[in-house]
This record gives C-alpha cells, structure tokens and sequence, in this order.
C-alpha cells in the first residue's frame, strides 16, 4: 500500500517505495554480503525483475506500507522500512528495515526512522501493537528498538543460520500504542 504524504523525521523523508527506487543502488544493497547478512532476503534471487515484482507486490497489498528512507540534505535514498502485514483483527503490524548506505551505519538513522514509522503506525493506522525481530548478534538494530521504547519480549534459541554456518537467537522485541496503556489479560 502507498501513501501520498512523506512521513518526516528530523533529517529523513519516509516516502512510498515505489519502481523507481528499485535500481542498481537497491539492488547492490540485497546483493551486499556486509548488507544482508542479518535479512532473509540473502536467501532470495536479488535481479532487478524480482525486485520490482517485490516492490509492486507491496504497493498492492492493502496489509503492508514500504518505504524509502531519503536524506532530506541530499535527496540520497540510503535505505527501506517496511510496516506489515498489519493484522486488522488484533491491530498489529511488523517493522523491518536496512540501511543500504554504509556511511549511514552507526548514525541514528534506525533509531530515528524506527520511531517516526511507530508514531504514525500507532496514530494513523490505530495499530495497538508493532512488533519486531533481530538476530542477536544484530546489536545495533536491538539497541535502536529498545531506544524507541520496544522491549524484549522474548528470545528464539538457535532460530536462524548465519552465513558463517553457526545458528543464532532471534530477539522477539515489542511496543504497545501509548494511547491504549492496558495491556493484555497476561501483561
């Protein structure tokens, strides 16, 4: 699903990922070993058609936002978040990110796009809960959650397989819309 209005943080715009982002520059992101190590997608076919059908694929759905986080200074794209699939029953969606440009890594820019994305999904969107996961060895996308006020929720022991061959955990992290302050019959 697209949105016409950029959400902006303090240096980024989050606008619609659409076709026209899905060039070289995305492309060389999912095909970068430095870059995918902690994505599923490093599983996947990463040619410029299956990009796009990804791209398109999600501007169709009516579950799921994806956008291009843009250096308002620069107009760079410099990497992607994505909310989804919103689950309207129980009013939850999943956040997931990359940041493509490694001369953004270690700035802020999850913190500051993490947070932007939840304060809309909570208040547009009416979401009483986002959700999210990362290996463990992936500190700084945890460290980034727990910044925007997520917390751990639980822990997946020996989850996934990094590309070393050795297994990791999957940290379960989540945040509750402030506005709906009463948690769930066991929280």
């Amino acid at each position: 699903m697209r949105t016409d209005l950029p959400i902006p943080t303090r240096r980024f715009d989050l606008v619609s990922l659409d076709a026209s982002f899905a060039g070289e520059r995305y492309q060389g992101w999912l095909s970068n070993e430095n870059v995918n190590r902690y994505l599923e997608t490093r599983f996947l076919s990463q040619d410029g058609d299956a990009l796009i059908a990804y791209v398109n694929q999600i501007l169709e759905s009516v579950h799921s936002y994806l956008f291009a986080i843009v250096a308002r200074e620069s107009g760079a794209h410099i990497g992607n978040i994505k909310i989804g699939p919103i689950n309207p029953v129980h009013s939850s969606a999943a956040i997931g990110l990359v940041i493509g440009e490694h001369e953004w890594w270690g700035k802020g820019v999850a913190t500051e796009v993490i947070g932007a994305l939840s304060e809309w999904g909570f208040a547009e969107l009416k979401l009483a809960k986002i959700t999210a996961g990362s290996y463990a060895s992936n500190r700084g996308s945890i460290k980034a959650f727990l910044t925007c006020g997520f917390r751990q929720e639980g822990l997946q022991e020996s989850q996934v397989m990094l590309r070393t061959g050795e297994r990791d955990d999957v940290v379960l992290l989540g945040k509750l819309n402030p506005a709906d302050a009463v948690g769930g019959a066991g929280g």
